[in-house]
């Protein structure tokens, strides 16, 4: 009883391979040129390829235009970015050449001093001086009031000194 139901056993799991046995193997598949030449007229072929042209060589019209385009605006921004550079180097070197020069509102404008030096030798000076006419016991206060005046006339002195400026 064993080996009958070992053998039915044996049988059963053959039986499906047994179909797949029977059946014809699949054709090869189709080759490239096949596939397309019976699929497809030749003539719809050259037709989307002439369109598929077509729609490149427009594109290429367009970036060749664009391109084009480009060129003269960057042509156009280096020229006026030169011009600009050259007007600013023009007015430059000479803004401060001369002591007045006139502004773009029309109005008069003076190159002055801004009289640091008279202010320090001023107030050096006027310290001294303040120090030697106060001549009481700490002289400080002396100091301190010669030393403001004189640094103030220094100033004012300065900054006056060009005859040019008003």
């Amino acid at each position: 009883m064993r080996s009958l139901v070992l053998i039915a056993g044996v049988a059963a799991s053959l039986l499906p391979q047994a179909g797949a046995l029977a059946q014809p193997a699949p054709p090869p598949p189709p080759r490239y040129d096949d596939r397309y030449d019976d699929r497809y007229d030749r003539r719809a072929l050259d037709a989307d390829m002439d369109a598929a042209q077509r729609r490149f060589d427009a594109a290429q019209a367009r970036f060749d235009r664009e391109r084009d385009i480009y060129g003269r605006e960057r042509q156009a921004y280096d020229d006026a970015r030169a011009r600009y550079d050259a007007e600013r180097e023009r007015l430059a070197s000479r803004a401060y050449d001369a002591p007045t020069w006139r502004g773009a509102d029309g109005q008069v404008y003076c190159k002055r001093k801004d009289g640091t030096t008279g202010t320090i030798i001023g107030g050096v000076a006027g310290a001294l001086l303040g120090r030697a006419i106060d001549g009481g016991r700490h002289r400080a206060v002396g100091t301190i009031i010669g030393g403001g005046a004189g640094a103030l006339a220094g100033r004012a002195v300065e900054q006056g000194s060009d005859p040019d400026c008003r």
